[in-house]
């Protein structure tokens, strides 16, 4: 290129030969400057000529399936793709009369026009001046419980807005979210329009951002709903508080590392509040709360007075897996009280300070007692509990009308919720965690069926394990090389098979199916073509039967079948996993 013979001071000025051009008009807009732009499109800002303000302005133009030609009109790639390119354009322009329709919603965009010239779509909108949330955190760190606050009912109250007019926002994340000088929040970018198109074809790709995309929105089999955004959000919220998003959903698939931020309890935050977070965290999203007025009345967003708990715990297992919450909590203690405390002499003791100051301002002191006492999740820690264990007392927490919603054996947000309740209707402390006479008077009171072994009391839908193995290949399209074997490596949760295949050239794909109590297995996927790495739809059937787990997957030229086995059906006693095999998972 001619720009490559040039040197750094002659160098010209780089020209993006797919946007429009400063100066352009599309209607009564005259371009600016280019925003940014991604494979869904591009943003302009733009002067509206009638009304004399800047605005910002969103083109249709998906990268996959449309080009730009003399530098105006907006044309497909080719005609095999002009219908997909059109459906995208009309959920487009539909996407922007739904915004439009929501000027009375606080916190959401304004769309001011929406047009069609250039071939394509145009979306006019509100220009917001500020910074996203992620810059906010990036710069300044994590939220105050009163910042979270302000923030979160006007998002809350738009959210809202939006779902009761039929529309899903399946994109919201930091920064989605832009905080003017005032820090007052406006939710941006919607990503329906954008995930409608990579469901109807191929040639888009669905991106996701680890962390805050649901379990849902990595398969094609799954229904999204209210529940998707919620999920969301909700890691938008724990981002907020911690600084870090939650694990990726896919990854808590296959062994879920996530820490409840009920259990980390930041100091000032409304333990109910952290609660409702972790609710909306879900994995399953039976389990998540199905609509913001529901999950408000779960968040009760008010700030809490609370003790601040320094806790030096003893160097033991049940500690160790709580080493987060204590250093996080210490460390806002620290900021909050700003006293000097020597803690050397302090090891495996739990210090409690108390909200009120102290008379002239002298540092809390402790008693014996106070020293010794330990934390609720501790008593529960020490009992240790087995999957079993636990699956007993869910059976027994809903049969005296406690509904846990499931029998995994898995402590969740609704596990806890139900504990909590029990202990408050029998005027126990109602902190969500078990002692040892409410544990075994829960195992007592548990149905007869439920003290059999768990092989035997399990239908064959409910429950959990790891299911591995090799399916292999067949080309169905005209008797071409069968392709090579895929690994599978699928977990039961619930009435649900969830994980990867791996493909030896295209990579892992995301799996997720249905079972129903019969232990037939059925759903859809997305398989790689018999030449290549591009992927088509296809049908999944299937039975599991104890230990063993039969699959079929049938796709558009090929065809994949195998038996899968229990992982610890076929890993012997005292002997080291396959290598890559997860063993961390139940």
């Amino acid at each position: 290129m001619s720009a490559a013979a040039s040197s750094p001071a002659e160098a010209p000025p780089q020209i993006d030969y797919v946007a429009l051009p400063a100066g352009a008009t599309v209607g009564r807009y005259q371009v600016v400057s280019i925003l940014g732009h991604g494979g869904f499109g591009i943003t302009y800002l733009a002067r509206d000529t009638q009304l004399g303000r800047d605005v910002a302005i969103k083109e249709y133009l998906p990268a996959a399936l449309a080009v730009r030609q003399d530098g105006g009109s907006v044309l497909p790639r080719s005609a095999e793709v002009a219908d997909d390119f059109g459906w995208g354009r009309s959920r487009f322009i539909e996407e922007g009369r739904t915004l439009a329709s929501m000027h009375d919603a606080p916190s959401i965009v304004k769309v001011f026009d929406f047009l069609e010239a250039n071939g394509t779509a145009y979306i006019v909108m509100e220009l917001l001046r500020g910074r996203t949330l992620e810059d906010r955190v990036k710069a300044e760190g994590s939220f105050s419980p009163a910042g979270l606050q302000a923030m979160l009912e006007p998002l809350l109250a738009g959210l809202q807005k939006i779902h009761d007019a039929g529309f899903l926002h399946r994109d919201i994340k930091p920064s989605n979210i832009m905080l003017d000088t005032d820090g007052r929040p406006t939710l941006i970018d919607f990503g329906a329009a954008r995930a409608a198109m990579a469901d109807r074809t191929r040639t888009m790709t669905a991106i996701f951002t680890p962390g805050y995309a649901a379990p849902e929105q990595f398969t094609s089999s799954a229904k999204q709903g209210l529940w998707t955004d919620i999920y969301g959000f909700s890691a938008t919220l724990h981002y907020a508080i911690t600084g870090q998003p939650p694990p990726s959903a896919f990854d808590r698939l296959m062994a879920d590392t996530y820490e409840p931020l009920a259990g980390l309890w930041p100091r000032g935050f409304d333990i109910r509040l952290l609660r409702g977070i972790d609710a909306g965290l879900a994995l399953a999203v039976e389990q998540r709360p199905s609509s913001i007025a529901a999950w408000r009345a779960q968040l009760h967003y008010e700030a809490a007075d609370r003790a601040t708990t320094l806790v030096m715990a003893p160097a033991s297992r049940a500690a160790s897996h709580r080493s987060t919450a204590h250093q996080y909590t210490a460390r806002r203690g620290w900021l909050a009280i700003g006293v000097g405390i020597v803690l050397a002499g302090l090891a495996g003791a739990y210090v409690t300070f108390a909200p009120a100051p102290t008379p002239q301002g002298q540092p809390a002191t402790t008693t014996a007692a106070d020293a010794t006492q330990p934390s609720p999740e501790a008593d529960e820690a020490a009992l240790n509990l087995s999957t079993t264990d636990r699956r007993r007392i869910q059976l027994a927490l809903t049969a005296q009308g406690f509904d846990t919603r499931g029998t995994d054996g898995t402590f969740g947000p609704r596990s806890r919720e139900m504990i909590a309740a029990w202990q408050q209707a029998h005027k126990h402390p109602a902190t969500g965690y078990l002692t040892a006479a409410e544990n075994q008077a829960l195992r007592d009171a548990s149905p007869p069926s439920s003290r059999q072994p768990a092989e035997q009391s399990a239908a064959p839908s409910v429950g959990s394990g790891l299911f591995v193995g090799s399916l292999s290949g067949s080309a169905t399209g005209g008797g071409g090389a069968p392709p090579a074997p895929m690994d599978a490596d699928l977990r039961l949760a619930g009435h649900q098979l969830v994980g990867r295949i791996v493909h030896p050239a295209c990579g892992s794909l995301p799996v997720s199916l249905a079972v129903d109590p019969a232990g037939t297995v059925s759903g859809s996927l997305r398989l790689p073509e018999a030449a290549g790495c591009a992927t088509n739809a296809a049908s999944a059937s299937g039975r599991l039967a104890g230990s063993t787990l039969t699959l079929d997957l049938r796709g558009a030229d090929v065809r994949f079948r195998g038996t899968l086995s229990s992982q610890a059906e076929r890993r012997p006693a005292n002997t080291s996993s396959p290598p890559g095999q997860r063993i961390d998972v139940p």
